[in-house]
């Protein structure tokens, strides 16, 4: 037994000198079980009672977290006639009154099926910020406040237009540049499908080129930089509204979810279950974004 934990520890030692490996403030696996509570609610459509739960579950987590919260309720009007929405922001007081944003959207694409998990899309990403959460409220104050902001209605109900699709996000982005806030945002960081097995991030070529430099320097950083690209083109997602007002944003999203590469067809599907997920892939996710944002500090 002596000689195993000598082993151990040796090994330990090793890893610590040859390439500075320590014990990541990220766990992966409590990001899991926030994404399998998250999941436990179906279907997750917005306007209906699943995503109502959803956001009262995620309020209650910050709350218990000791970050104060607020469930912001509005409506817009959508295909389906006015729908009322839900974003639930959680503040993380700063030293200072610069601002970085999180975000994943926790509903689901409507019309799969009545239990239809949304595990990757949007479970993975709402997992990885809750766990964030946790991690950046016990180990700040940081320089900067962070907001942490799981919005409804990412997903449009036809088409994506300007009443429908990236209702929350709009709506965020809306108060934030009405508050007068858009000057004080350092950084927007949208997570969406980031769980995949296969892990192969493919950032669209329509974010803030800065921010994409951050996160392929801290991606670097942690040697995990050849799961981090640039995609082939631009992507409608959360990240863009806030763009729009003057916000530089990235969006971190792995758009290939399928059986095979290319194929694409866990997504949207009621193949997008929990058996696809990885805690490997939330841990490098998790630990990439936290080592950009702290590089920010």
């Amino acid at each position: 037994m002596d000689y195993w934990k000598t082993s151990l520890v040796c090994c330990s030692l090793i890893c610590l000198m040859l390439t500075g490996c320590k014990e990541s403030p990220f766990d992966g696996a409590k990001a899991m079980a926030e994404t399998e509570a998250l999941v436990g609610i179906v279907p997750r459509d917005a306007g209906g009672g699943g995503a109502r739960r959803a956001a009262v579950m995620l309020d209650g987590k910050l709350k218990a977290l000791g970050i104060k919260t607020t469930i912001d309720t509005f409506s817009e009007e959508t295909p389906n006639g006015k729908m009322f929405f839900n974003n639930v922001l959680g503040r993380i007081p700063g030293k200072t009154k610069r601002l970085i944003v999180l975000v994943s959207h926790f509903d689901t694409k409507s019309g799969i099926s009545k239990d239809f998990q949304g595990a990757n899309d949007s479970g993975s990403s709402s997992g990885v910020l809750m766990e964030l959460a946790r991690v950046l409220q016990e180990r700040g104050p940081y320089e900067t406040e962070f907001l942490i902001a799981f919005v409804d209605g990412e997903e449009c109900r036809t088409q994506y237009g300007p009443h429908d699709g990236l209702h929350g996000s709009r709506h965020l982005a809306k108060q934030i540049y009405d508050a007068g806030g858009a000057k004080m945002v350092e950084a927007v960081v949208v997570l969406d499908m980031v769980g995949d097995k296969d892990l192969n991030i493919s950032i669209p070529q329509n974010s803030t080129r800065k921010l994409v430099k951050e996160l392929f320097f801290a991606a670097h950083e942690l040697g995990v930089r050849p799961q981090f690209r640039i995609g082939p083109g631009n992507i409608l997602d959360d990240h863009v509204p806030f763009q729009i007002a003057g916000m530089p944003a990235v969006d971190v999203i792995d758009f290939d979810y399928g059986s095979a590469s290319g194929k694409n067809d866990y997504w949207h599907t009621a193949s997008d279950t929990l058996d696809k997920l990885s805690i490997k892939s939330l841990q490098t996710v998790g630990d990439v974004v936290l080592k950009m944002i702290e590089n920010f500090q």
